[in-house]
């Protein structure tokens, strides 16, 4: 059972380092030319150009991990293990982050407010962005730093009680509470937050828009209901990552291989399955990606 399923998870990898690889280096691509058309929301495509970037080192680091994996290059250091640990979890945090920026960043383009204290934390969010990334960045360094101290490989004396990778790891049970704490669940409920507010925004005006006689074409109306549809499947994927991602860490299920190869799975994927949301939840994206297959 164990066999296959390492085989499944290599399978995945495959598929979704070649896919998410490819989607995530055309929104880099993409919303860098977009970055300098003064045309369209500088922020956003910033948000979007530091997402794409950040999925690919993701999707790099988790073939380079696989790399270490196959080989048994992990047994000759305990650094080495410590250290991409630390660097993955980061980096994860780090991607959490910027999607709660992202939806934060559409809650306040979509809601309206006159009150003189939202539109202060209006343009104060947008003068700001630039800050709350690189500070995001180094908010998840600081709090996922201890892991390359208190990460512990073990080695079986007895072969039969180790795992299919060979050792096991232990991580400081405190840590297990604080880092998911405010790495996963603070970041998590400020999206479901901030998406909330903008599709009761956005159903609220597809409805006052079909009581009245506005020039509402088919074209704006679908572009609604599909920022609606993107928003939804959204939050499902965070809901999805943060159930496994917390579910597992847990000292009990840790030490089952299905629930631990489970939570790898639940990560290899997160990268992929949010650049698919980002390209087809963006019709620039979407358009560009379709002429760029064409071709």
């Amino acid at each position: 059972m164990k066999l296959e399923l390492i085989i499944t998870r290599l399978v995945i990898l495959v598929i979704t380092g070649v896919t998410g690889t490819f989607l995530n280096s055309i929104i880099v691509v993409l919303n860098f030319r977009f970055w300098k058309d003064v045309t369209t929301s500088k922020s956003y495509n910033r948000l979007l150009f530091v997402i794409g970037l950040t999925n690919t080192i993701l999707q790099a680091f988790f073939i380079f991990d696989t790399i270490l994996q196959t080989y048994n290059l992990y047994l000759l250091h305990e650094n080495v293990l410590s250290f991409m640990i630390t660097f993955g979890f980061t980096f994860i945090d780090v991607n959490i982050w910027n999607t709660t920026w992202l939806s934060l960043l559409c809650c306040v383009r979509l809601v309206n407010s006159s009150h003189c204290f939202y539109l202060k934390i209006k343009a104060k969010f947008f003068s700001s962005l630039p800050l709350l990334i690189v500070g995001s960045v180094l908010f998840a360094a600081a709090i996922n730093l201890p892991l390359f101290w208190i990460t512990k490989l073990h080695i079986p004396a007895n072969t039969t009680d180790s795992s299919a990778s060979g050792y096991f790891i232990t991580v400081d049970n405190y840590y297990i509470i604080f880092s998911p704490l405010f790495g996963i669940t603070v970041p998590f409920c400020m999206t479901c937050v901030s998406i909330g507010f903008s599709i009761s925004t956005l159903l609220g005006h597809i409805r006052r828009m079909e009581r009245s006689d506005s020039h509402l074409t088919s074209a704006q109306l679908q572009g609604h209901y599909r920022a609606v549809k993107t928003m939804v499947i959204r939050v499902f994927l965070d809901f999805l990552f943060f159930f496994i991602i917390v579910l597992g860490s847990s000292e009990q299920l840790i030490l089952n291989f299905i629930a631990f190869t489970c939570v790898r799975i639940a990560v290899l994927t997160y990268p992929t399955s949010q650049a698919f949301i980002l390209v087809f939840g963006n019709p620039k994206l979407k358009s560009a990606i379709c002429r760029l297959i064409k071709c």
